[in-house]
Order: C-alpha cells, then sequence, then structure tokens
C-alpha cells in the first residue's frame, strides 16, 4: 500500500523508535555521490516529495525538516509533503543541518544515517562536531537504510550494458590514462587509490554506461595500485567484448558487491607493510607533493568505503581522477566544437518551429515542446540522450532556476511572456548544455532591460583575460581592496557587476564545469561562490559554462548560458611569467536580439554580440541546408541579423 506523507514519516519513525534513534538523516546522493540518481536511489525524493537533485531530510521525533538552496526554494514550497518545514539553505537566519543538530538536538542524540550515501569526508567533520561539548551525540552508521525499509514499491536497480567510448572519442588509451595515474599514485607513497565517483571510473577505463539517467556511467568501484587494477562491476552489464578490451589492457574484473571484501583485504596489506617512508620534501613541476602511506580516496568517497579500509588507513584527498578528467585534450576539445555545431542546428530548428506553431495560435505545452526538442536532437549524428531533463518553462515558470515541466498538466506556452529553455544533449564526442531566453511576442521595457543586463554579464566573462594560476572562487574581497587579490580568484562578480548596477542578482553559480560524453556538472572547476572553486586553479582544456541569470519570482526568468573552454591567451606582454587565460566559447546558437535594449550596450558589447552571430550563422547554416529546412534557415538568417 502506497503511504502519504504523513504515513512515511510515522513508519520511518517506527523505525527509529526501534534502533533507538533520536534523529535520521537523508542526503540526495547514493553510494557514488551522484548529482543524479537513478529510480531506485531517490531516497530524499520519495519521503519528502521534493524532487530537487541538491538536499538534504532530517527526521527526528517530533520534526522533518529539508534543507535545499536557491535554485529550489521555489519548486520545494510547491512539492515538500504533509509535515515537512523548508529551510532555506544560504540565508544568514538558517543554519546548515549538520550546525543544526549540533545546536538544536538534546544532548547525547543517536543520529542515525546509512554510511554508503554520506562521504567519509563529512562524516569526520559531523563525528567531531557532534561529539565535542556541549551535546556529545553519537552519529550512528545504520547498515540498512530505513527509507528502503519502508518503500515497497521502490524501482529495480538498472543495470543496463556497458560499452567501449572508442579512442578516436577519448582522445587517450586507457593504457596512458592509468599509466598516468599510478606515476601520480607513486609521487604520493600510497598503495593504492580506491575510485568510487562513476563519472572517473567511466573516464578511467573509456567505458561508458546508461544506469543513471542523463549520465553515461556504470555502477562500479576500482581499485588503482602500481602493479594491478581492478574493476567492479555488475557481471550482467559486461559483453564478451568488453572482457576482452578490459583483459588485454591488464585490468582484473571482479563482482560489484566484492569491494568490500576487496577492501578488507587491501587493508591487511596495508598494514603489514611498514617500511614505506614519507618524504615531504619530494617535488613535482614545483609542487611539493606530500607522500602518504595511506590508502587515497576522494573527498567524495563514502564512509562505508573508509570504514571497510579503516578509517585509519585512508586519507582524503582531491580526487587525483577528477583532476586528470576536468583537463581535455585536443580530441575532447575538437569534440566540444564539432557536437555545438551539431547541437545548435538541431535548437535553431526547434526555435524556428516554436516560433511559427506559436503565431498560427497552435497550443503548445512546456512539455510537449520539450519532447519535440529532443525530437529535432534525436536526428543529430552520434546523438546518445539527453544530458539532463529539459528545463523549457514560460512565465512565472521561468522564474524556477530548476523547472522541470510534468508530462501532465504542462502550463501551455504563452506566446506572450518569456520563455526560457534549459537544454543539453550527450553525444559520442561531447555533451551539451545550452540556454535561451526568448519572447514571442511583445517584451516590455523591464524584460529587455533585464535580459540586456545579463547579456552583458555574459560578454564580460566571454571576454575576460586572467593570469594563469586563477581560480574559479568568488573573491568579494577583490571588490572593495588591492587589484592583487583578483590574481587569486577569478570573481563571477565579473558576471554579476551589470546586474548589480540595476539592483539585479541571481542564486546560482556563474559557471559549473562539464564532462565529455559524461556528466553535464563536473568538478572540481567552476565559477562560483564556493569554497571548492577555489581549490584548483582554471587550466587550459578545462570546460565549463557561462550563465548568468535574473529571474523575478512570479513573474519570468532570464539566463543566458553557453559552454566555453579554458585556452592559453596570447597577450603582448607576459608579466611576471606567469601566462594569461581566456575563454573559447563552443556553443553555436543565436540569442535574441528582439530582448536587447541596445542604447545599454558599448560599442564592444555590439560587436561582440554581432561577430558572435556572424560566427553562429557561418557554422551552422551549411547543416541546416544539407537537411532543406528552410524554416529554421530563414529563422537564423533573421535572429543573426546584425544589430
Amino acid at each position: 500500500m502506497s503511504l502519504d506523507s504523513k504515513g512515511k514519516l510515522d513508519a520511518l519513525r517506527e523505525l527509529m523508535k526501534e534502533r533507538e534513534l533520536d534523529v535520521y538523516v537523508v542526503p540526495s546522493e547514493d553510494a557514488h555521490a551522484s548529482e543524479y540518481l537513478a529510480p531506485c536511489d531517490s531516497r530524499r525524493a520519495y519521503l519528502t516529495s521534493f524532487t530537487g537533485s541538491a538536499g538534504c531530510a532530517v527526521v527526528t521525533k517530533t520534526e522533518a525538516r529539508c534543507w535545499t538552496d536557491g535554485r529550489y526554494w521555489l519548486q520545494a514550497e510547491k512539492q515538500l509533503g504533509e509535515g515537512w518545514t523548508l529551510m532555506k539553505q544560504g540565508l544568514p537566519e538558517v543554519p546548515t543541518w549538520g550546525k543544526w543538530l549540533k545546536e538544536e538536538l538534546p544532548p547525547s542524540s543517536r543520529i542515525g544515517i546509512d554510511p554508503t550515501i554520506l562521504p567519509f569526508s563529512e562524516s569526520s567533520t559531523l563525528t567531531t562536531s557532534l561529539t565535542a561539548e556541549p551535546t556529545t551525540s553519537t552519529l550512528v552508521p545504520v547498515a540498512q537504510n530505513l527509507v528502503d525499509m519502508i518503500w515497497s514499491s521502490r524501482p529495480q536497480r538498472p543495470l543496463d550494458p556497458i560499452f567501449r567510448l572508442e579512442d578516436r572519442y577519448a582522445g587517450e588509451a586507457v593504457k596512458q590514462k592509468l599509466g598516468g595515474l599510478r606515476d601520480k599514485l607513486r609521487k604520493t607513497g600510497s598503495p593504492a587509490l580506491v575510485v568510487s565517483q562513476l563519472d572517473e571510473i567511466a573516464w578511467m577505463f573509456n567505458l561508458r554506461g546508461s544506469d543513471i539517467p542523463y549520465n553515461p556511467v556504470f555502477w562500479g568501484y576500482a581499485i588503482l595500485t602500481s602493479e594491478d587494477c581492478t574493476l567492479f562491476v555488475h557481471a550482467t552489464s559486461l559483453s564478451e567484448p568488453v572482457r576482452d578490451y578490459l583483459h588485454i589492457n591488464g585490468i582484473t574484473i571482479l563482482q560489484y558487491d566484492q569491494v568490500w571484501t576487496s577492501l578488507e583485504t587491501l587493508s591487511q596489506v596495508v598494514k603489514e607493510d611498514e617500511s614505506k617512508e614519507k618524504d615531504k620534501d619530494n617535488k613535482d613541476k614545483g609542487e611539493k607533493i606530500v607522500k602518504t602511506d595511506k590508502v587515497l580516496i576522494g573527498n567524495k568517497t563514502s564512509w562505508a568505503v573508509a570504514k571497510a579500509m579503516g578509517e585509519d588507513l585512508v586519507e582524503v584527498r582531491r580526487s587525483m581522477v577528477e583532476e586528470a578528467k576536468a583537463i581535455k585534450n585536443a580530441t575532447e576539445v575538437e569534440g566540444f566544437r564539432q557536437c555545438h555545431i551539431r547541437d545548435g542546428a538541431a535548437l535553431v530548428r526547434y526555435f524556428a518551429w516554436l516560433e511559427e506553431v506559436l503565431a498560427k495560435g497552435e497550443k503548445w505545452t512546456e512539455y510537449d515542446a520539450a519532447m519535440m526538442l529532443e525530437s529535432f536532437r534525436r536526428q543529430n549524428k552520434w546523438f546518445m540522450g539527453l544530458s539532463f531533463d529539459t528545463i523549457s518553462s514560460t512565465g512565472p515558470n521561468a522564474a524556477v532556476i530548476h523547472y522541470s515541466p510534468p508530462k501532465f498538466d504542462s502550463t501551455v506556452i504563452d506566446p506572450n511572456a518569456m520563455y526560457l529553455c534549459d537544454s543539453g544533449a550527450q553525444y559520442l564526442d561531447g555533451t551539451t548544455d545550452t540556454t535561451r531566453t526568448l519572447h514571442f511576442g511583445e517584451p516590455s521595457a523591464e524584460e529587455k532591460r533585464a535580459f540586456t543586463r545579463v547579456l552583458q554579464g555574459h560578454i564580460a566573462l566571454d571576454t575576460v583575460i586572467v593570469p594563469q594560476g586563477t581560480t574559479g572562487y568568488l573573491m568579494w574581497v577583490w571588490l572593495t581592496q588591492t587589484t592583487s587579490s583578483f590574481t587569486h580568484g577569478l570573481s563571477d562578480a565579473i558576471a554579476r557587476r551589470p546586474l548589480w548596477s540595476d539592483g539585479l542578482d541571481y542564486r546560482h553559480g556563474t559557471g559549473h564545469g562539464v564532462g565529455s560524453f559524461l556528466n553535464v556538472h563536473e568538478g572540481p572547476q567552476g565559477i562560483g561562490p564556493r569554497p571548492a572553486y577555489n581549490e584548483v586553479p582554471l587550466q587550459a582544456g578545462m570546460v565549463i559554462s557561462n550563465e548568468p541569470g535574473y529571474y523575478a519570482d512570479g513573474k519570468w526568468g532570464i539566463r543566458i548560458e553557453n559552454i566555453i573552454v579554458v585556452k592559453i591567451a596570447e597577450t603582448p606582454n607576459n608579466f611576471g611569467g606567469k601566462g594569461y587565460l581566456e575563454f573559447e566559447h563552443v556553443t553555436m546558437c543565436p540569442m535574441q536580439t528582439k530582448l536587447v535594449q541596445v542604447d545599454l550596450l558599448s560599442p564592444a558589447e555590439k560587436q561582440w554580440l554581432n561577430e558572435y552571430h556572424r560566427e553562429v550563422r557561418e557554422k551552422v547554416a551549411p547543416l541546416l541546408e544539407q537537411m532543406e529546412d528552410q524554416r529554421a534557415l530563414a529563422w537564423l538568417e533573421k535572429e543573426t541579423a546584425e544589430i
């Protein structure tokens, strides 16, 4: 029998009582800290009815609270079930869920959590905080997830086929990738590296899957040593050709669940080996490498993995796989260029079609229109699926930052309102993510001014040049102190400043990393207020998004997003010998000039827009000519006309 919101909370509290728990925490993560989840792992969504990708649910004996950030506040307010309180993470008066547990719970509380869905780095920090006086509470690992026990209709775990990504798309063979990782591992002195992030595993082995919607990944773990490499996957997902490919490359294949016994075995080996000595003075390319005799795990690796190894035998570091994956090789960068041209053609065909049918008075819902966009993309070469759920939003819905139109009772697109479409696709040669905001009627002066400010922010970031060593962290200090601090962080204030001049802003970062036929959100690089963005400098070959926006709650929303590639800038001078970086935009889709208040643009901004549109027309038109899509060609010509 299906439970309502109250029934779920009652059932969960009964299980908490049986296990003598005062609190149960449900993060929005699976065993691999994935952003997007397979339906079977959407535990927080099942419990709370809130389907946003970020958030954490906390259930006590008398309360139920759900934390999420500004991208999802409006969505959460609509979706949270009976008995839930929304905690607007990011507001000054709202503590994090970890701080709330520390400050609001009675002393000596027992806080239960599934250790497979909590990163070890977080469990350590949380344990230290909770056990300190005066609370002395305990974080309790619960072997069987309590939500699973009340979820009678829980979907089956997908075990789809795993396939090889050929080197002509990957740009580097698996032997070279593993060799490079082993070199880095040896320099640390660590006996092994445990990899649990699914996109990292897919990248390491040049394999792809479809176990998680929109992300071409598969369930797996990997253990890499200086001599061996083991991949833990579900045997039914491997074909004989893929098995042969792995064996030829010296990779041992074990069943997915065997990772736990293998970790225990590795733990014994590490305990017995006491001959290694630390050398903190070793240097590589001028960077200090601190050696360790502990097994390395990434900062998103689960508490369960650390417990299986022995918490004192692991060291949490930023994943060397993540770092290597973030810097795209020449083949991958060219793949981004080419797939965005093809994707741009699909977007032009879609917007031309949508404008025509709305002008005819046809009624199209946000959802049905999104399906039409997908049909245009499916006609593209090497299309492998969408990279995320299409955000097709009209009027007030466009103000919901991560809105997704429902299949049933979706809103009809209003031609006299702003329309925001944020969409992307997976291709064998790359991943796309593009947002365009259009108006099919007559936009208001307020809408045009806001759109223009967003466009100016977009142009500002697209054209910036920064010293090498710059990070993408939001360094507010450089706005008010010496300009020298700018060299330590690429502030997304560059994109926000035009909006600030009108008292506008947005509740999300300005850029996120993008994978190459992998996850559309990829770390460690990005541009925004997350402290993690300050840990790694931007480097040539990294791919990020450029997506400032503005959202008038209850009225309309605006976002303009291109994908940009970090590259070396050819500057006339090289002060300090650092070298400089700039961006190359690869997204090829017009930005609606009807929404631009031209008198706000500087001559340089007008030139940028005209040159961008000329580039889009030159690259996309030949594809539309091959398709003989005259409607799309006419629309492209109109939308890329000079201003």
